[in-house]
């Protein structure tokens, strides 16, 4: 799906009154991630269409249980609406949650089941870190940059109100995934901590996963659950401040890491980035590093962030570093409250192509419905909107929500209010559409699916690299099987070859028992606790194990052995 391109989708809550399997209209597609689609959207009452909203539509993954990925969805959306509830400052804001048919077009009627999560946000006008940081070179010079300070400062607040609340009985809360483009940058400067997908209660029975992102989490995700705390958030928190600083990601594969021993074993996890801006300046580097350190408890807790953080912008104004379009200079602490529209002038880097665009389409379909007769407004809003035409002029300021004439401009033939370069100009008042007929479509039922976890995945050979780990507990049980056969064997009568054949099938068996332990950890460990193995230490030990008892059957078959036990009960009794 092309990002920006303007649709004609509906979607809304599996319910019995129909019309509500349309109560939110999808815009324009906005981006896609590892678990979910985003989309612009409004929503629609009674023909009354709302202000712009950010609708995020969960994918279902078939190689999960329904129930576990429902479990997995609701914990990270009860954690954001509890947080939204207790006026936690700097994070997206959430309007509303549900399970549904998937989008589909107005009119038609969706799809029997599959419904899937969904969840609705304040929409927020702007890009993410990340992309920010990218677009760095395309900011005309001495434009207006976003204050690195005070962002970092909004961020700070965030973590210390979800680690340490302040109202009684408050559960901490862990994020879980913070990292640049989970921090987005709004045209008016201020930043929003999003994605709480994977965000849960800092409570040992809610954490049954963890969220890794290889280039900014911290190594204890591969420890286990019980290893995770608010030092896991810290290390995110390090992570955008890192990136803030150079640009770059602060973690990479250890496997490309050429500066350790050659014979070393790379970590499963990734390592620290040795940037050669930060090799040049070792005081910052290591002030840099302190929140990124591999152990969690070598890393500042959370409420020592604004004094880390005043010692770091102090290196770098001294560091001299080059310009990644942020200003590191002390700025006025963000504003915290809801952002509303677009400020003016804005941060350089905010306004992308993609968002002009939406923003033509958007004022195109408005004239385009309001030129329609009475008769067909219902018509034209159901039926898919015709390729955009060419406008001359930049997007206008505000939310385009409505088609009504603005006073003192002049007007269109179709009865929009234009300006004197023919842009169609709206101001904020909702624009009712005549009602169609709802269809009758009955209440459909709604099957759960979707939802987010992240299972271990060990590295591109790292499995044959944990086969040989423990191979001494099955070479013991092996040697023992060997030699208690060998005395059968020398000890039986005959031809050797019934023998041998039967030492081949004990061998294949433990084979088969190795493998099957495998089998059994990889599906308990990994999949279902989503914990790494590192050794197969377990495995080699039940296959020696059996092996040996394999050897001590063989071994009482021995006619010297068989007297000798006699012997000895003989001499007991």
């Amino acid at each position: 799906m092309t990002q920006g391109a303007l649709l004609d989708l509906v979607c809304g809550p599996a319910s019995p009154l129909p019309e509500t399997f349309q109560r939110y209209r999808l815009v324009a597609h906005l981006g896609s991630g590892g678990q979910a689609d985003v989309y612009r959207a409004v929503r629609i009452c009674g023909g009354v269409t709302s202000a712009p909203m950010t609708v995020k539509v969960f994918r279902v993954d078939p190689q999960r249980p329904i129930a576990d990925e429902l479990r997995s969805w609701d914990k990270g959306d009860a954690a954001l609406m509890d947080l939204n509830n207790r006026g936690v400052p700097g994070i997206c804001r959430r309007a509303d949650g549900f399970y549904g048919p998937p989008p589909h077009r107005p009119g038609e009627r969706p799809a029997p089941g599959d419904a899937v999560p969904y969840q609705v946000y304040d929409y927020l006008h702007g890009v993410n870190l990340r992309e920010y940081v990218v677009q760095r070179s395309a900011a005309a010079p001495g434009a207006r940059r976003l204050n690195a300070v005070s962002a970092l400062k909004t961020l700070a607040v965030v973590l210390q109100n979800l680690h340490e609340p302040q109202e009684s009985g408050a559960t901490p809360v862990l994020h879980m995934d913070v990292k640049p483009s989970n921090l987005m940058v709004l045209a008016t400067g201020e930043v929003r901590l999003i994605d709480f997908t994977g965000a849960r209660y800092f409570r040992e029975e809610e954490i049954t996963q963890i969220a890794y992102t290889p280039e900014s989490g911290g190594p204890e995700a591969f420890g286990g659950v019980k290893y995770v705390g608010p030092a896991y958030d810290v290390h995110g928190f390090g992570a955008v401040a890192y990136f803030m600083v150079t640009g770059a990601y602060p973690r990479v594969d250890g496997r490309s890491d050429q500066h350790g021993p050659p014979d070393a074993s790379p970590p499963p996890w990734n390592v620290l980035r040795r940037h050669p801006l930060l090799e040049r300046v070792p005081a910052l580097r290591d002030h840099l590093h302190a929140p990124l350190a591999d152990r969690p408890a070598d890393r500042p807790l959370t409420r020592e962030l604004p004094a880390w953080l005043a010692g770091l912008a102090e290196l770098v104004r001294r560091a001299g570093l080059p310009d990644v379009g942020c200003n590191w200079q002390e700025g006025e602490a963000t504003e915290s409250g809801r952002a509303v529209g677009r400020a003016r002038p804005s941060i350089s880097g905010t306004e992308t192509d993609a968002y002009q665009r939406i923003e033509r389409l958007e004022r195109e379909l408005v004239a385009l419905r309001s030129a329609a007769s009475p008769v067909n407004s219902a018509t034209a809003f159901h039926q898919p909107v015709p390729p955009s035409r060419p406008v001359s002029a930049p997007p206008v300021s505000g939310p385009p929500v409505s088609g009504q004439p603005v006073s003192g401009m002049p007007v269109s033939p179709g009865g929009v209010a234009v300006n004197a370069e023919g842009v169609p100009q709206m101001r904020g008042v909702a624009k009712v559409i005549p009602r169609a007929a709802p269809d009758p479509t009955g209440m459909m039922p709604a099957e759960p699916e979707e939802d987010y976890r992240h299972h271990y995945v060990p590295a591109r050979g790292e499995r044959a690299r944990q086969l040989k780990i423990g191979w001494r507990y099955t070479g013991v049980g092996a040697m023992i099987a060997f030699i208690c056969w060998a005395l059968w064997a020398l000890d039986s009568e005959g031809s050797l070859t019934g023998p041998f054949i039967a030492f081949l099938v004990v061998l294949a068996v433990a084979v088969g028992v190795f493998a099957l332990a495998r089998l059994l950890g990889r599906l308990i460990i990994e999949q279902r606790l989503g914990r790494p193995r590192r050794t197969a230490n377990g495995a080699h030990a039940i296959t020696g194990l059996f092996l040996t008892v394999a050897g001590i059957a063989y071994l009482r078959e021995v006619g010297l052995v068989v007297s000798f036990t006699h012997w000895v009960k003989d001499l007991i009794w």
